[in-house]
């Protein structure tokens, strides 16, 4: 016959049977079967005398594998001492209660349980064996480590976390809220939300806690608190209601984050905005007069001494003739200086953001051949490697290579100009070089070049304004990217712009 849990076995084993009818014996053995727990009972030596189906059930076990083995047979090694110290127990008549540790299953997975542990009697009243009663706590245990993970999160978290009741009484505190308030749990607990209220912002709560009463949440109220000692901080609140196991709305949880820096921020950089705004307006002005009101009189100017030199040519002398020679380069150089700086203000005013790609290489033919002169006259030879598509406006980068290539006419060496003009990607950037063998740039003036009115040689044999490099650095930061030189004295320079790779 198939052996079976051994429920008779455990029968003669509880005192007194005499004391229980044939029905009761019957119940509780029915109870011990269908039980969800492992019920269990062994000798004093721990051999397993009866085995349920929770205990199968939990174990893994029949009841047909474990009667008459060691009870070992389910304690992991390292608990095995503490099975000899239950047993001593006991035997000295004592009952163990709720005690925790952890056994293996026949598939070697490890469960939490809770053990309640009794001696059994024989009809003498002496100690013969045990009763176990063994409960998976696995559930419990991973809902209260989730617990503590979330109190611990809470209680890290910088954000002030609050907890209050329906009536806006304050019911948890955490160290964030302490940091942020300046209240102590123990000093704020128990007071009411208000409390922290700027005297102002006093009439919200009641709003506030209607709408959690309703279940609805609050996200995002940017608003006013004040601390402890007074001041006033602009926060930014989350609240949400709490619920009990029926769902009924009880309290709420409030995250409130201190925004005060980030709001003055904002502030500042609106008063930044607007200041820019007013500059640019200031630029755009001057750059309008400039093109207008300025550029007229100089045009008379260098009219009438053109004309005067044509009329009275050789009537005024040598120093008369070269006093209107300068008088006339002058007012060419002021209307250049003019020009120059108008498109300076142009750039500041235009969209940072080009929506089309241009050819680089057909950008570049337009600048040399805008350059065709110069180059001409220079005996300047221009290499290139091919180029990319990149994303800017054409005028704008045409500007660049014209700029660029020019001081390398302009500033070269005894030798004639040898120009090269090169691009590589790296990483999410396009790099673009123009190489020379002019006449170099000391170390201290690499980065006072990109100025306005910045010239490094301000003599007759080097002509400019000083604002070509200034344009190209603000072409180029306004679409994100970056401009250098590197150089030498009397070695050339080579001068890079970086620029992102167009998505597209």
């Amino acid at each position: 016959m198939k052996k079976t849990a051994g429920v008779g076995e455990q029968r003669k084993s509880v005192s007194p049977a005499a004391d229980f009818g044939v029905e009761a014996q019957a119940l509780l053995a029915a109870i011990v079967a269908s039980s969800h727990d492992a019920i269990v009972s062994k000798t004093l030596d721990g051999i397993v005398t009866t085995w349920n189906a929770g205990a199968e059930r939990m174990f893994g076990y029949a009841a047909e594998e474990m009667v008459g083995q060691p009870i070992l047979r389910l304690i992991p090694p390292e608990f095995h001492n503490e099975e000899s110290r239950i047993l001593q127990r006991l035997r000295a008549g004592e009952r163990i209660e709720h005690y925790e540790t952890v056994r293996v299953t026949k598939q070697g997975n490890r469960v939490p349980v809770s053990l309640t542990i009794s001696p059994v009697r024989d009809a003498k009243g002496r100690i013969v064996g045990a009763s176990k009663i063994a409960r998976d706590i696995s559930e419990q245990k991973r809902l209260s480590e989730l617990q503590q993970r979330m109190a611990a999160i809470v209680e890290s978290s910088a954000d002030a976390i609050i907890s209050k009741d329906l009536n806006g009484i304050i019911r948890s505190w955490n160290s964030g809220a302490e940091r942020i308030f300046g209240y102590t749990a123990d000093e704020i607990i128990g007071q009411h939300i208000s409390t922290i209220a700027a005297p102002d912002r006093i009439d919200e709560i009641p709003g506030i806690l209607a709408r959690i009463s309703r279940g609805e949440r609050v996200d995002h109220f940017e608003t006013k608190r004040k601390t402890k000692d007074g001041k006033i901080l602009t926060v930014s609140l989350s609240v949400s209601p709490i619920r009990d196991a029926a769902g009924t709305v009880i309290g709420a949880s409030k995250v409130a984050r201190d925004v005060t820096d980030r709001v003055r921020q904002d502030q500042a950089l609106r008063e930044a905005n607007a200041a820019l705004s007013r500059a640019n307006a200031d630029l755009q002005q001057f750059a309008d007069s400039a093109s207008h009101d300025l550029q007229e009189p100089l045009r008379m100017v260098a009219a009438y001494s053109d004309l005067l030199q044509k009329r009275f040519g050789g009537q005024l002398g040598p120093t008369g003739e070269e006093y209107i020679r300068r008088t006339v380069q002058g007012a060419m150089r002021m209307e250049t200086l003019l020009r120059d700086l108008r498109t300076y203000a142009q750039v500041s005013m235009e969209e940072p953001e080009p929506s089309e790609d241009v050819d680089a290489e057909e950008v570049l033919i337009k600048a040399l051949a805008n350059l065709e002169v110069s180059i001409k006259e220079s005996g300047a030879a221009i290499s290139k490697t091919a180029l990319p598509r990149i994303r800017m406006y054409e005028f704008q980068l045409q500007q660049i290579f014209q700029n660029l290539i020019g001081n390398a006419i302009r500033y070269r060496s005894n030798d004639p100009p040898r120009i090269n003009i090169a691009a590589v990607r790296k990483g999410a950037e396009w790099i673009i070089s123009v190489q020379d063998n002019g006449i170099g740039i000391a170390p201290e003036f690499r980065e006072q070049i990109f100025g306005i009115f910045k010239r490094l040689h301000n003599r007759a044999d080097y002509p400019g304004t000083g604002m070509g490099l200034a344009i190209c650095q603000r072409i180029i930061e306004r679409i994100g990217g970056r401009i250098w030189v590197e150089s030498e004295p009397g070695r050339g320079s080579t001068f890079f712009f970086a620029v992102p790779v167009s998505e597209s």
